[in-house]
């Protein structure tokens, strides 16, 4: 419970529908926002799921029920606060409004637990679950102080562990404003158990009175105990200022590490407490140590190479009513590229001084930026466009790049554009940091090579690994170009056009010789990823996928790798989120309507399938096997047996092998091939299968078929092969229709059974 009384979470559960307020469901608030539940209850007010009929969409609805003056001014200050930070793990503010005279905010629903009730149903927790929620949550902080907001309530009944393990910050209704130079606020305010010394003592606080309560949920978490002991709240307050903690080894079996980083965090002293939220993060992921003898940093600047980054606020053109667009892109942009490894980035506090004068030299003289990124936000109508640039000292541009979006959503819209940013910022970032040591013609193969194989299913690997093979010829410590052949080798390797099983051991050596000599590139740890995801290690690949996006969050390749394996094995709607959102930062990126397409078909979302097989078809107007294979599934799916024969035609006249084959199960599945042809095909089938991967995906074509066609032994027969081999796709198992004529056989319960088991393995905690 908080100082006030109040704790208040926006976590979502179903079925809680109980209210008091006098609001039932069905009711509309400020007639946009539908009553579905209750989902929390305070001291000041409900909060509500509730519809939100203009976005179409589910969001949390805060209503202050309780009205005061004090109560009021509290909820604005809450708001005020809340809009200021915008980040992955604080939940995010959408609007404000009233109703019958009663103040309310809208938010994001999270979907998921409170830390306090995982910790009380769970603890002690394993280290690397505590370290992953320590550094959501330390991420959240550091954005928060980096708006100058510190929260001061910080405690488990305010962290939020959503679908997916982010941890998400919520509550900043005790939070203010930094005064002054925005670091430090007096009062005494806070939850007694979760209180740093200052705060007990009523002294300044500061951002590290967020670090101190951050050791106590890392020490709870990891030991399921608090560090001081007391019979009333009062008396565990008042222990901080006079008692050491417990040391967490004491309690559970917690590594040395993180212990050292707890009783850091929990140092009576505040100036010896790590420096910031950022330390302690870094820390939890194992980039730096507490106590380090690096000196302080007030901006802490972007390094890639002997490089520095600065982003200036973009100039705004539009109605003054919205003049907070420019200075709040250039801070989204900002969170995201300060979540890169590798990447630090100047603070705006630092460039705001920029706002007039925006000589990129000046800003190379004052705060030592190598490279300045400059825009500007125009707003007409319900469409904004950034047009952003970078530039070096010298006033020559390295690149430029416009991005649209709809003004529908100003929150969303800040997150869209900053991601999007970030990924272009990021690639060319990549690039200006070897144009001083690497030959021009090295960067160029390098930079061709990458545009070939970006958005393209069906790219010219050979010619791709060519170019990479002569940069690394005239370059041999080109770390990115060695990270990019790997990915190369790894598609070069298969497709459903030609197959080279030898081609093996080339990808192999190429993701080993990545690992060795540029570990740190996450494009490293998405060809390992990959690799392990063809040979059936889809808990390595999932594990290498989520490193990359820990090195690179904007990276739309590992999110449409991670997103893909999250479609097929038990996570879809998560899935289908994460690949939304790389068509969001890739829009060229047209393998994600493949799998988002194939959901869609077996969800029987007809509109939406066909909304993502047009995107396929125009972005690939030949035919090609995989295309007509994908569409020919989909019209069986669908029942649409003439389109299918269609496909099928189309397959059958591409005159290549795999095209034979395909085209007699096929043949079969439509009634236009005999039995003996798919038992020809299916010894076929069975041994062109260049990996584990690309072998279940041609069990389940031969299940499919068997299946449709009238031969169920020989359809659970191929399930079962499957499923003993290396099957991840429960939603295929679970909802294609095909395989309905299958269901009532136990041996199909046995082989969905076991695809279930492996598919939960790879998320098992």
């Amino acid at each position: 419970m908080g100082a006030d009384g109040e704790d208040e979470t926006f976590v979502a559960e179903p079925g809680d529908t109980a209210d008091t307020s006098g609001f039932r469901r069905g009711d509309l608030v400020a007639g946009r926002y539908e009553i579905d539940g209750v989902v929390g209850r305070g001291g000041m007010g409900c909060v509500y799921r509730v519809h939100d009929k203009k976005l179409d969409e589910v969001v949390a609805l805060k209503l202050l029920t309780y009205v005061s003056d004090k109560a009021y001014e509290r909820f604005l200050r809450e708001v005020r606060v809340a809009r200021r930070v915008t980040h992955p793990n604080v939940a995010r503010t959408h609007d404000l409004g009233e109703h019958g005279g009663i103040p309310f905010l809208t938010m994001e629903l999270v979907v998921g637990e409170p830390l306090d009730d995982i910790i009380e149903a769970r603890g002690p927790l394993r280290s690397e679950e505590v370290k992953r929620i320590g550094a959501g949550i330390a991420a959240g902080l550091q954005a928060a102080h980096a708006a100058g907001v510190i929260h001061r309530d910080l405690k488990p009944a305010n962290v939020l562990v959503a679908e997916g393990g982010r941890a998400v910050l919520t509550d900043f209704g005790i939070a203010r404003m930094a005064m002054g130079d925005g670091k430090q606020t007096a009062g005494l305010v806070g939850t007694p158990h979760y209180m740093s010394p200052e705060q007990v003592s009523g002294q300044a606080t500061d951002a590290r009175s967020d670090v101190y309560a951050l050791g106590i949920i890392l020490f709870e978490m990891a030991t399921r105990a608090l560090p001081f002991g007391g019979d009333t709240p009062l008396s565990i307050a008042v222990a901080r200022l006079t008692v050491p903690p417990s040391d967490p080894r004491e309690l559970a079996a917690v590594p040395d590490d993180l212990a050292t980083l707890i009783l850091s965090c929990l140092a009576q002293d505040p100036a010896r407490r790590p420096r910031s939220a950022e330390e302690v993060r870094e820390a939890l992921v194992g980039r730096s140590r507490p106590g380090s003898t690096t000196p302080p940093s007030l901006y802490a600047p972007i390094e890639l190479g002997a490089r520095a980054l600065a982003i200036l606020p973009f100039v705004y053109r539009g109605a003054a009513e919205h003049d907070y667009l420019g200075e709040g892109l250039a801070e989204e942009l900002v969170d995201v590229l300060s979540q890169t490894r590798g990447l630090k980035v100047i603070a705006l506090g630092a460039t705001r001084r920029f706002a007039e004068d925006r000589d990129p030299k000046r800003v190379h003289v004052e705060l030592g930026a190598d490279v300045v990124v400059d825009g500007t936000v125009q707003l007409g109508g319900d469409r904004v466009r950034l047009s952003a640039r970078l530039v070096e000292p010298s006033g020559v541009q390295l690149w430029s790049e416009r991005f649209d979006g709809r003004f529908e959503d100003v929150f969303a819209l800040q997150e869209s554009m900053g991601r999007r940013v970030a990924e272009a910022l990021r690639l060319e970032l990549t690039a200006a940091a070897h144009r001083h040591s690497a030959p021009p013609e090295a960067l160029e193969l390098y930079l061709r090579a990458r545009r070939e194989q970006r958005g393209d299913i069906m790219f010219e690997a050979e010619s791709s690994l060519a170019k990479l093979d002569r940069a690394l010829e005239l370059a041999p410590d080109f770390a990115h170009a060695k990270a990019a052949h790997a990915i190369t080798s790894i598609r070069a390797w298969w497709t459903m056009e030609t197959v080279d099983v030898s081609r093996s051991g080339r990808a192999h050596a190429s993701v080993a010789r990545a690992l060795a000599e540029a570990p740190e590139l996450a494009e490293t740890h998405l060809a390992r990823g990959m690799l392990a995801l063809q040979e059936g290690r889809f808990r390595e690949a999932a594990e290498a996928c989520a490193e990359a996006l820990t090195i690179a969050p904007t990276m739309p390749e590992a999110h449409q790798y991670l997103g893909t394996l999250q479609t097929e094995a038990g996570r879809p709607r998560e899935g289908r989120e994460r690949l939304e959102l790389t068509l969001e930062l890739d829009p060229t990126l047209n393998i994600c309507h493949l799998a988002l397409g194939r959901l869609a078909a077996l969800w029987g979302d007809w509109e939406a399938m066909r909304r993502h097989e047009t995107a396929l078809v125009e972005a690939f107007p030949k035919p090609t096997l995989p295309l007509l294979s994908t569409r020919m599934r989909w019209s069986l799916y669908a029942g649409d047996l003439d389109l299918a024969r269609h496909h099928y035609e189309g397959i059958v006249g591409l005159g290549t092998m795999p095209g034979e084959q395909l085209g007699l199960l096929y043949g079969f599945a439509l009634g236009e091939r005999t039995i003996e042809d798919a038992k020809t095909t299916f010894g076929g089938l069975r041994d062109w299968t260049p990996n584990r991967r690309f072998g279940s995906l041609m069990l389940q074509l031969l299940t499919e078929a068997f299946a449709t066609g009238g031969a169920p032994e020989l359809a659970l027969e191929t399930l079962r092969e499957a499923a003993d081999g290396y099957l991840i796709d429960l939603e295929w198992v679970r909802r294609c229709p095909l395989l309905d004529p299958l269901r009532a056989q136990p041996a199909f319960d046995e082989a969905a059974a076991i695809v279930e088991r492996r598919a939960n393995d790879i998320w098992r905690r």
